[in-house]
């Protein structure tokens, strides 16, 4: 097999490369144990020539980590580093949680690490454009803490002028380290209940007004979110947004995931908090770390 420094690669494979990491195609390797997708991008780019198929699939995930961080710095090796460098860097699964992709508003916040309070990190890599971000970071400050940007170097000062002085700006340096060029300021006191409470789930918005109130409005089911919104817009800001932080912190399964990150390169960090609630799948692709990578890839006959 060929040392990473060795292989090589067409650009114009690297996006299909990029998405090795989606839910889509890592779902079909951990409840399938095989991928289409995968062998068929594995031999368009003929990576398949360039590797031992005895390589077990941990070593394969890394393997493909590696290429992209080196030439195509998609959003999953940001979320990744975020993983590595912060959650398990500089905190501890037992008290925090990373969430991705959740909702603020008309947004979708790219990270959230909740733990004593809340940090999102919005990811403006390489490959993005910087058109709404303006949007996103006003709607982050209605409900977050801290609020960061993680980008690459060659965009660190268009950021400068773009962001609020409240913002931190993050770098991906190209030695996989997180560097900061400028801390974000506590933003905790100015909390919108509203945008807030629509941010959780049903489960969660009724869990956080039984917590605060002692009792659940005795309400038609068609009629409890309008109540329990009426309820949740009266707790303190700053109280509403801790009582919210200590709930999401509960979407996880700890000791399944613990084990997994034990167990699982680093390149998969991000993919385990992604999927940090269901255990089944977890373990199903836990057991399949060692398996070689031949055993992943489709024969084109079948």
């Amino acid at each position: 097999m060929k040392a990473i420094n060795e292989i090589k690669i067409n650009n114009k494979y690297l996006p299909s490369l990029g998405r090795m990491f989606s839910p889509l195609v890592m779902d079909q390797i951990a409840l399938k144990g095989r991928s289409g997708y995968l062998s068929e991008v594995c031999s368009n780019s003929r990576l398949i020539e360039q590797i031992d198929p005895s390589m077990p699939l941990a070593q394969f995930f890394d393997l493909i980590y590696m290429i992209l961080f080196k030439s195509y710095r998609n959003e999953y090796i940001y979320k990744n580093a975020i993983a590595n460098k912060i959650l398990l860097g500089r905190h501890s699964l037992n008290t925090s949680h990373m969430l991705t992709e959740f909702r603020v508003g008309n947004c979708k916040a790219d990270v959230v690490v909740v733990n004593g309070t809340s940090a999102v990190y919005e990811i403006k890599s390489e490959l993005d454009s910087f058109a709404r971000l303006e949007n996103q970071v006003k709607n982050y400050l209605k409900i977050f803490d801290y609020i960061n940007v993680i980008t690459s170097a060659s965009q660190v000062n268009k950021l400068k002028s773009i962001l609020p002085d409240k913002a931190g700006i993050l770098l991906l340096t190209n030695r996989n380290t997180i560097s900061t060029i400028r801390e974000s300021q506590s933003n905790r006191k100015n909390t919108n209940q509203s945008i807030l409470f629509d941010s959780l789930r049903k489960n969660e918005y009724v869990k956080a007004i039984k917590e605060y109130f002692g009792i659940v409005p005795d309400v038609p089911n068609t009629h409890i979110y309008k109540e329990c919104k009426k309820l949740f817009s009266k707790i303190p800001a700053e109280l509403a947004h801790d009582l919210t932080i200590n709930i999401l912190r509960r979407r996880r399964n700890t000791r399944v995931l613990k084990e997994f990150i034990e167990e699982a390169p680093a390149s998969l960090s991000a993919y385990a908090m992604s999927i940090c609630s269901e255990k089944a799948k977890m373990q199903a692709l836990m057991s399949r770390f060692s398996k070689n990578i031949g055993s992943v890839f489709i024969p084109e006959s079948v």
